[in-house]
């Protein structure tokens, strides 16, 4: 496998090192995040495509975050996970690899198809307006802060 980590993934331990984030990083915010740095997305598919073609050496693993109840992709490390997760949707690629876990705490459906719809009818509205972070303290959608918008751009390193 390359030795290759995707913006999402870079976001993530930077912002978990931060202590910023506890679990992972929400959809609109992976989405403002690839538009900031000069790789826009054109839809919610289209993301998750892109995070499923790009593996890395741990499950990409969609759950709702209890901290702020939004949908975030984090992080499990595979030889952790235990395959005991039975009521785990896992999407797998086209040799049967898992790609994607989307966690039982979610109710997003149980196929690719039906995860996509669900999310981008979480999502579109906030994304549309380019409202890519969470105030869990307003409890709404806003746009990134300069600081957030920094920390961003400082992966491009």
């Amino acid at each position: 496998m390359k030795n290759y980590n995707p913006i999402w993934y870079k976001l993530t331990k930077l912002l978990k090192g931060k202590r910023m984030i506890n679990t992972g990083l929400t959809i609109p915010y992976i989405f403002g995040a690839y538009k900031l740095l000069g790789h826009p997305f054109d839809n919610i598919p289209e993301l998750l495509d892109e995070l499923r073609k790009h593996p890395i050496d741990k499950y990409p693993i969609i759950q709702k975050c209890g901290t702020i109840n939004q949908h975030v992709i984090a992080v499990e490390e595979k030889k952790i996970y235990h395959k005991d997760y039975l009521k785990d949707v896992k999407l797998r690629n086209s040799n049967n690899e898992i790609d994607l876990i989307v966690s039982s705490n979610t109710d997003l459906g149980k196929t690719e198809e039906t995860v996509y719809k669900k999310l981008t009818q979480l999502y579109n509205e906030p994304i549309g307006v380019e409202k890519f972070s969470w105030n869990n303290k307003e409890q709404k959608w806003m746009p990134f802060e300069k600081e957030e918008e920094d920390l961003i751009l400082s992966i491009k390193k």
